[in-house]
């Protein structure tokens, strides 16, 4: 009999055991959930009963880009539409790029040149790009004297009497400077005045024989064949061109009168200002002393200097 009752205990334990085993794996009844990770739209949740804790973690929206809209980073769920591409226009060297991506489309618009200028090389219309160097002066590779401020260079013309006899005196540029205009030397938009103090000095047997007459032009450095108008308006201003990044522009001189003129003991002295009306940042006006033979035989006094630039003719280049 105690063997009978101690079976029947055995498997009433066992039985015990095999449902509270099953009661543990099955269900929650001792509190034994087991949770699956919360996602966007979903709490932790146990798998076996559903009972949730805390909350959704909400969607982490990833910014759109511009060929995808907003798109969750954990779950793929989309919003919203893509931005699409913000090209920016092309230009000489890139094509349509996309200011957003990079995304590239067509192609560069290639460079537009314009013609080389005495100032520049080739110019791109579109970008300023310069190619080249620029076109030659003309007064490059000529044997001129180029005067310095402050320097008397030896200067040759002709007599006062006899314009068959030359007279040897000094030329002097005692002063430059640029200025925007003053009551002699009247402003004008877009322009600036290049003034200089000339000085010329003559003696010796010839000079106080005869005299003397000299002769004086203005000229562009760049283009030497410009001319040079034949009278004065009403403020004493002469007209003259110069070349300036690939256009003739009008430009004009002015001469003051004598500021101190004539004999002074042994010395014959002529002191004056001379001034010319060019558009700003403009290098090229040359103030050109040459012998006066030259314009007796054009019967005019201001010459374009491609007449009178050869290997005797001082120049002041202002700039």
């Amino acid at each position: 009999m105690k063997r009978i009752v101690l079976w029947i205990g055995v498997g009433v334990t066992a039985a015990a055991v095999a449902v509270l085993v099953t009661l543990l794996l099955t269900t929650c009844l001792f509190n034994n959930h087991t949770f699956a990770p919360a996602t966007c739209t979903e709490p932790e949740t146990c798998s076996r009963c559903g009972e949730t804790r805390g909350d959704p973690l909400g969607h982490d929206y990833v910014p759109a880009t511009c060929t995808e809209p907003e798109t969750c980073s954990r779950c793929g769920k989309t919003r919203g539409d893509p931005l699409g591409h913000d090209y920016l226009p092309a230009t000489c060297t890139e094509p349509e790029v996309c200011a957003r991506c990079g995304d590239r489309v067509g192609e560069p618009l290639g460079h537009l040149f314009s013609e080389a200028t005495y100032q520049n090389g080739a110019t791109c219309m579109r970008c300023g790009f310069v190619e080249g160097e620029p076109v030659a002066a003309d007064c490059e590779g000529l044997a001129l004297t180029y005067m310095e401020v402050g320097k008397p260079y030896p200067y040759t013309t002709a007599s006062y009497e006899d314009y068959d006899v030359d007279v040897t005196g000094t030329v002097e540029i005692l002063d430059h400077k640029v200025i925007a205009g003053d009551e002699t030397f009247p402003a004008r938009e877009g322009y600036e005045w290049h003034v200089v103090t000339v000085q010329l000095v003559f003696s010796g047997e010839d000079a106080q024989k005869n005299g003397m007459q000299s002769a004086m032009t203005y000229g562009d450095y760049y283009k030497t064949d410009a001319e040079i108008g034949t009278g004065t308006d009403e403020n004493g201003l002469r007209p003259f061109v110069a070349e300036y990044y690939g256009m003739r522009v009008q430009c004009w001189q002015k001469t003051c009168p004598d500021e101190e003129g004539g004999w002074f003991g042994q010395e014959l002295r002529y002191t004056w200002k001379e001034g010319v009306l060019v558009p700003c940042g403009y290098d090229g006006a040359m103030l050109i002393f040459y012998h006066f033979g030259l314009a007796r035989d054009a019967d005019r006094l201001f010459l374009p200097a491609g007449k009178v630039l050869n290997g005797d003719a001082l120049v002041f280049r202002m700039r």
